[in-house]
């Protein structure tokens, strides 16, 4: 019993510091971060790099693109989504912001 009391002693803390000094999305995903990614030259791999994996994948049939989206907070402020359009290449060919439909307050009626 004493040795798991002082295993849980001595795993904890580092357990809590590790879950600490991991960034959330809010903290990476910034407008700034975004604004460096250069349009036709940035690819699918150095944007899975920088802000990790998509939080939902698209595919634009007419336009032949997939859409990689990533919520992020807007001017610390708003709950939005960018839209990252890559080509059959893998490069970036625009890039749209939008509100986050999971965050975005329903309102019908009004």
């Amino acid at each position: 019993m004493k040795a798991r009391i002082t295993a849980l002693v001595i795993v904890l803390p580092l357990f809590l510091a590790a879950c600490a000094a991991t960034p959330s999305q809010y903290d990476i995903r910034t407008d700034a971060a975004w604004a460096s990614v250069q349009v036709g030259t940035a690819t699918r791999d150095s944007i899975l790099a920088r802000f990790g994996k998509p939080d939902e994948v698209t595919y634009l049939s007419l336009r032949d693109l997939t859409v990689w989206s990533y919520r992020y907070r807007q001017s610390d402020i708003w709950y939005s989504m960018m839209h990252v359009h890559f080509d059959r290449n893998g490069v970036v060919r625009e890039m749209l912001s939008g509100p986050d439909p999971e965050r975005e307050e329903r309102r019908f009626w009004r």
